[in-house]
């Protein structure tokens, strides 16, 4: 789990603890105390580390990233899921042809993107990819690299796709 999550968990540890010793001071508090407490170290187990899971799989894996196979894929479509990371970046559900590691086979997956890049990403374009080493139907978009064969930006030019 990437840092800020382990610290919002510990954080819900905090919490739970104080209600602990509220439901042990507090007698007439004690039922609602420790029920606070319970849910408090359930979100902080099983909440926390899901909610991380999600963000991490729609605004790219670092880690994946960092050590990931590298590749490339065709995009053979993308849609506007209608949501967006951080109020600013929208994101969308990419279907992708991969070729990475000498293997070649469909991944669909679902990233954030700027904004800027969107009007470039078409049916056809190459996107440069990397793909996780154990698991490999994770994969990431790497956008720090070029985009080959989506359309170039004019002036005045639209985004194919609206989000």
């Amino acid at each position: 789990m990437r840092l800020w999550g382990k610290v919002t968990s510990g954080m819900m540890y905090l919490i739970a603890a104080i209600f602990v010793i509220v439901a042990a001071l507090v007698p007439e508090a004690r039922g609602e105390s420790i029920a606070v407490a319970v849910i408090s170290i359930a979100v902080a187990l099983f909440g926390l580390p899901a909610l991380v899971k999600v963000f991490s799989s729609l605004t790219g894996d670092e880690e994946i990233l960092a050590s990931g196979v590298a590749g490339s894929a065709t995009i053979t479509s993308l849609k506007p899921t209608g949501w967006r990371y951080n109020r600013q970046y929208p994101i969308v559900k990419f279907n992708l042809n991969l070729d990475a590691d000498g293997a070649s086979y469909p991944v669909e997956l679902k990233q954030s993107v700027d904004p800027e890049l969107l009007q470039r990403l078409t049916p056809g374009a190459v996107v440069e990819i990397r793909v996780d080493r154990s698991d490999h139907k994770k994969v990431v978009i790497d956008w720090r690299e070029p985009i080959r064969g989506g359309a170039q930006p004019s002036e005045g030019a639209s985004a194919e796709i609206q989000c």
